[in-house]
C-alpha cells in the first residue's frame, strides 16, 4: 500500500511541477455518443478467472505503474527539488502509514470488486426492444432494482425502449423474459420495465450520488458490443460531478440532469447499464460518452439520487414529475448580444444580462404568465447570469415546487408571485 499511495502522491506533485509537455494532438471537437446498441442476436457468457484479476492488478500496481512512473518523476525533476518534495510530502505520507491511520491496501480494493462480480453485477440484465413485426431494433443494459411479490422492476435508459413495441428483459445464460414498459422520462432518459418470475434474481441497492467526490473508485457493469460480452466490468474513478449537455439539441444545457463524468470504459450495448461504487451501491445508470480522436474515457451517468426519484414516480404514474419544464424558447443575452444588433432589438438600459423570450410553449409552467419580449431576470432564488449558470442553479428544483420570477416588460420590472412549477405531461 505504502508504494501505491506514494505513487500516487509522487504523480500529482510531479504533474504540478513538470507541467504539461504538450505531446498530444489539437482537440478535436468530441461527439456525443449514446450507448445503445444495434441488435445482436447472439447470446453468451465469460467466465472471470480471479486469480488472473489479482495478479493482473498486483502487476500493474506494484510493478509497472509504481516503478515506471517513480523513474520518469526522478527522470524529470532535479535532486533538489525531488529532497524537497520527499520532506514536505511523501514523508509525512509515509509516517501516517506507520501510525496505521491509512489502513485501506490493494487486497480490499480486489476483494471488493470480486464481491461486486459475485453479487450486485449480476442485477445488470440485457434489454431487447422490438417492433410490431418482432424484429430487433435496440439493444442495451438495465438494473433489476425491485421486487414486489413475483414482480421485479428494471430501469434502463428511454433510448433503448423509445423505438420498441414489445420488450424482453435477457439473462446471462441465455434466459429470456416478456417485459412491459412503465414509462418513460424523455428528457432525463430513463425508463422503466417490469416482468413477472417465480424465480429469485438478485436486486441492486440504490446508492447515495449526492455524496460522491472526485476519485472515487467506480465500476460500469453492462454488456459492451452486445450480449457476447454480458456483463463486463470495467473499473475508473469519478472525474468530475454535475456535468450539463444540451441534450435535445435547442443550444442550451439542459437544467436539471448533472451527470457523474467518469473514466471506466462504456461503449454500445452499456446503455441504461449500472455505475456501482466499490460498496456494491448502484449510484448512476449509464447513458452517454464523448467520442473523438483526441478523447479518451470521458462517460457520463444519471446520478442514482435523480433516477431513483425518477423510477418511484413512473412506477406510481407511468411517468415522471420530478423535472419542470418550464416552456419558454429564449436568448440568452449576456453571450449572445450580436444578436439583438443584427435583429435591431432595443434592450433596456443598463440590461446586459437574462433571457429574452422568444415563444411561450402551450400547457408549460409559463404558459400565461411570460409573452415574447420579455426580459427574465431572476427564476425562483436563481438570478439569472447566462444560460451555464442558470441550468446548474435551477436544477435544484422540482415539479410543484412554488416560485416567484422577476421581469422587464416594456421597461418595468415586474415580479409574478406564486408561480407552480408544472411537469412535462399535464
Amino acid at each position: 500500500m505504502k508504494k501505491i499511495l506514494l505513487f500516487f502522491t509522487v504523480f500529482l506533485v510531479f504533474t504540478v511541477l513538470v507541467g504539461c509537455n504538450g505531446l498530444f494532438d489539437p482537440i478535436e471537437t468530441p461527439t456525443r455518443t449514446y450507448l445503445t446498441r444495434p441488435p445482436v442476436p447472439t447470446t453468451g457468457s465469460n467466465t472471470i478467472n480471479e486469480g488472473l484479476i489479482i495478479s493482473d492488478l498486483y502487476e500493474r500496481i506494484y510493478e509497472s505503474l509504481y516503478e515506471d512512473v517513480k523513474n520518469e518523476v526522478i527522470k524529470d525533476i532535479s535532486e533538489e527539488r525531488f529532497q524537497v518534495l520527499y520532506d514536505s510530502v511523501i514523508s509525512t505520507l509515509l509516517q501516517e502509514i506507520e501510525n496505521g491511520n491509512i489502513t485501506v491496501s490493494a487486497e480490499t480494493v480486489v476483494d471488493m470488486i470480486l464481491s461486486l462480480e459475485a453479487s450486485e453485477a449480476t442485477t445488470v440484465v440485457g434489454v431487447r426492444s422490438l417492433n410490431a413485426n418482432g424484429v430487433i431494433v435496440a439493444t442495451g443494459s438495465g438494473v433489476i432494482y425491485k421486487h414486489v411479490d413475483d414482480k421485479y422492476y428494471v430501469v434502463t435508459n428511454n433510448h433503448v425502449v423509445e423505438q420498441g413495441v414489445s420488450f424482453t428483459v435477457v439473462f446471462e445464460d441465455g434466459t429470456e423474459i416478456s417485459a412491459i414498459n412503465r414509462g418513460v422520462d424523455t428528457l432525463v432518459d430513463i425508463a422503466v420495465l417490469y416482468f413477472f418470475s417465480e424465480n429469485e434474481y438478485p436486486v441492486a441497492e440504490f446508492g447515495d450520488s449526492d455524496i460522491l467526490k472526485k476519485g472515487e473508485m467506480v465500476v460500469a457493469v453492462g454488456h459492451p458490443s452486445g450480449f457476447n460480452y454480458f456483463g463486463s466490468m470495467t473499473l475508473g474513478i469519478v472525474s468530475g460531478l454535475k456535468r450539463y449537455f444540451d441534450i435535445d439539441n435547442d443550444g442550451v444545457n439542459d437544467m436539471f440532469v448533472g451527470y457523474i463524468q467518469h473514466d471506466a470504459a462504456i461503449n454500445s450495448g452499456n446503455s441504461g447499464g449500472a455505475l456501482f461504487n466499490l460498496d456494491g451501491e448502484l449510484i448512476g445508470i449509464n447513458v452517454i460518452k464523448l467520442t473523438a480522436v483526441n478523447i479518451e474515457g470521458m462517460g457520463f451517468a444519471i446520478p442514482s439520487s435523480l433516477v431513483q426519484a425518477i423510477v418511484t414516480d413512473i412506477e406510481e404514474f407511468g411517468y415522471s414529475m420530478q423535472k419542470p419544464v418550464l416552456g419558454i424558447r429564449f436568448v440568452d443575452i449576456k453571450n449572445n448580444l450580436g444578436y439583438f444588433t443584427a435583429n435591431e432589438i432595443t434592450l433596456p438600459a443598463g440590461i446586459e444580462k437574462g433571457f429574452y423570450i422568444l415563444e411561450v410553449e402551450a400547457n408549460k409552467t409559463m404558459e400565461g404568465l411570460l409573452q415574447p419580449g420579455d426580459i427574465v431576470i431572476q427564476i425562483g432564488d436563481v438570478i439569472i447570469d447566462s444560460s451555464t449558470q442558470f441550468v446548474e442553479e435551477f436544477s435544484i428544483y422540482r415539479v410543484g415546487d412554488v416560485i416567484d420570477i422577476v421581469i422587464i416588460r416594456n421597461n418595468e420590472t415586474i415580479t409574478i408571485n406564486d408561480v407552480e412549477l408544472k411537469a412535462a405531461i399535464q
